[in-house]
C-alpha cells in the first residue's frame, strides 16, 4: 500500500471511529478519542520523591520567528524559547510536581521538515518498528510513579514509546500518561499501555490537550494533577 493510499484508508478509518471529519487536520495528529475504562488495579499512593517524568517530544523548529502552519502546531513558545507541545506540557507536570524530567530521543536524528517527519512515523509503524533510543533511565528502580508523555502521531503513539516501555521494568508502578494532539484526544493509548504494562497499574485518566489549546495548558495541568493527587 502506498503511503497516499494508506495516509487516504487511516484518514477514513478515523472518521469513521470519532464520528468527524478530518479534513484540515495533520496525521502526526488526528484519531479517535477513546479511553480505557479504568485500571485493573488500585494505584499506590504517590511519593513525590519517587516520581519521574518521561516523555517524546519532536518540535520541527528551534526558531521562533516566522514559523509555517506545521511548525506552530508542533511547538509552544515560552519566554522566545521554542518547545515541543508534549515538552511544554512535561515541564508544566514537573514544575508542579517537583519531578525529575526524561527526554527520550532516537539515536537516528529526526527530520524538522513536517512531511519527511510524518513519512518516517509512517514507515516505522507500518514496519512495527522499535527505534533505537539514545540514553537510557538508569534508575528505573527508583522510581514508583512514571508520567509518559506523547503526541499522537499517525493515530497511534509514536514508536519511540513502544520501545522505551519494552526497555524498562515497569512491574508494580504506577503509570500516567498525557498526549499533545491535532484533534484526537489519548487515541485509545491508554489501552495499548495498559496491554503492553500487565505488571503496572496504568491510569485510565490520562492527560491530553490539543495543539490548539497550548495557551491554556497550564490552568489544564492544574486541574488535572488534582485528579491523580497532585
Amino acid at each position: 500500500m502506498t503511503n497516499t493510499t494508506r495516509r487516504n484508508f487511516l484518514a477514513l478509518s478515523a472518521a469513521a471511529i470519532a464520528g468527524v471529519g478530518v479534513a484540515g487536520c495533520s496525521t502526526l495528529g488526528i484519531g479517535d478519542s477513546s479511553t480505557a475504562s479504568g485500571p485493573s488495579k488500585a494505584p499506590k499512593p504517590i511519593n513525590k520523591s519517587r516520581t519521574l517524568i518521561a516523555y517524546f517530544s519532536m518540535p520541527e523548529t528551534d526558531e521562533p520567528n516566522g514559523m509555517t502552519e506545521d511548525e506552530e502546531n508542533s511547538t509552544h513558545v515560552v519566554d522566545g524559547k521554542v518547545l515541543g507541545n508534549t515538552q511544554y506540557v512535561a515541564q508544566l507536570i514537573g514544575e508542579r510536581t517537583g519531578s525529575e524530567l526524561f527526554r527520550i530521543e532516537t539515536v537516528e536524528k529526526l527530520p524538522r521538515d513536517h512531511g519527511a517527519l510524518e513519512d518516517l512515523a509512517l514507515a516505522w509503524q507500518d514496519a512495527n518498528e522499535r527505534p533505537k533510543l539514545k540514553s537510557k533511565i538508569r534508575n528505573v528502580k527508583d522510581y514508583d510513579t512514571i508520567f509518559i508523555g506523547y503526541p499522537i502521531w499517525w493515530y497511534e503513539m509514536p514508536m519511540p514509546i513502544h520501545t522505551f516501555l519494552e526497555e524498562n521494568d515497569f512491574k508494580g508502578k504506577t503509570v500516567i500518561l498525557f498526549t499533545t494532539h491535532g484533534g484526537n484526544g489519548l487515541s485509545g493509548t491508554v489501552e495499548t499501555v495498559t496491554e503492553k504494562l500487565s505488571d503496572a497499574t496504568v491510569l485510565s485518566n490520562g492527560f491530553t490537550i490539543s495543539r490548539d489549546d497550548m495557551d491554556d495548558a497550564e490552568g489544564q495541568v492544574r486541574d488535572w494533577l488534582k485528579s491523580v493527587s497532585y
